[in-house]
């Protein structure tokens, strides 16, 4: 009873010694981030009792700061007297406790103003097809860009987001696949979304040839040549299920005869017309010689 009564007796004293609390910053606005190094812990003198001492260095005090009671929108930094600290500190332990001698003077806080934009997203995605089988057009990237959000330091370094690596093998069908992106290595860095799907169209394909006649373009009035050879073969990958639709009629072979190499006597065969679904396209005569039978005088 008498130890009882002594720890009664002293706890219930008034004493004055100083006690460290941490700093919690909480209610960012939107458009700001926290900067490093603001401060992150205070110390003070508090006068109150025992058992309250007792308490608060068993478990260290947080004080709480909103900052958007003290930002001014475009301010990268804020400011908090003494006098509104120590107010703020009173308020969030217990009014009746005595606050003084503050470690800070001033609490001042530093801000990054966040910027956003859209930057474009590209694959590194390796994708690799079942024998006979190809794509029928480009990998489509949806979306194909995203929000990137941050300080505006790291956001004018960034034009562009790209997948994470992946390798796809063995594909012989229609395409699809959702992928994470590669985020940039910056804590303060937001992006939206985070990843993207990869899809690409897929068939199989069979070789086919076919024979064409070659025609000539700008000759001169008055000449007459005759093509070595007239006709070439082309080949060239198409989907088996177009294989019998595609014929002679879907292309148009050519020689520009202003374009000719005078030296060698050849032209180039060229197309002016061929469907867009076929593949690996090789015509068999590329260079097309030439014999000039009649001329007028200005040739």
């Amino acid at each position: 009873m008498a130890i009882l009564f002594w720890v009664l007796t002293k706890f219930s004293r008034e004493y004055t010694a100083t006690v460290d609390a941490s700093i919690l910053y909480k209610s960012i606005p939107n458009e700001t981030l926290l900067a490093e190094n603001n401060p992150e812990e205070l110390s003070f003198d508090l006068t109150t009792n025992g058992f309250e001492f007792f308490y608060y260095k068993i478990k260290q005090p947080v004080i709480t700061i909103n900052i958007s009671d003290y930002y001014t929108k475009g301010n990268k930094t804020i400011a908090i007297t003494d006098v509104q600290l120590t107010s703020l500190i009173s308020n969030q332990l217990d009014k009746n406790l005595s606050v003084k001698n503050l470690s800070l003077n001033e609490l001042k806080v530093n801000l990054e103003l966040l910027v956003s934009k859209k930057v474009p997203v590209f694959s590194k995605a390796e994708l690799s097809y079942r024998k006979g089988y190809m794509s029928l057009d480009a990998l489509n990237i949806k979306p194909d860009s995203v929000q990137v959000s941050g300080p505006s330091e790291i956001i004018k370094k960034i034009d562009s987001i790209a997948t994470k690596s992946k390798s796809f093998t063995g594909i012989d069908e229609d395409f699809k696949e959702t992928v994470d992106l590669a985020l940039p290595d910056a804590p303060s860095l937001s992006v939206s979304p985070k990843e993207a799907e990869l899809s690409i169209k897929v068939q199989e394909f069979t070789q086919k040839q076919i024979t064409l006649p070659i025609e000539v373009v700008n000759l001169p009035q008055g000449t007459i040549i005759k093509l070595i050879p007239e006709v070439t073969k082309i080949s060239f990958n198409v989907p088996v299920k177009n294989f019998n639709k595609v014929s002679e009629n879907d292309f148009h072979l050519f020689c520009d005869f202003s374009k000719r190499n005078n030296s060698e006597n050849f032209m180039l065969t060229k197309f002016s017309k061929k469907p867009i679904d076929i593949r690996d396209v090789e015509i068999k005569d590329e260079k097309i010689d030439y014999l000039i039978f009649k001329q007028d005088s200005e040739e």
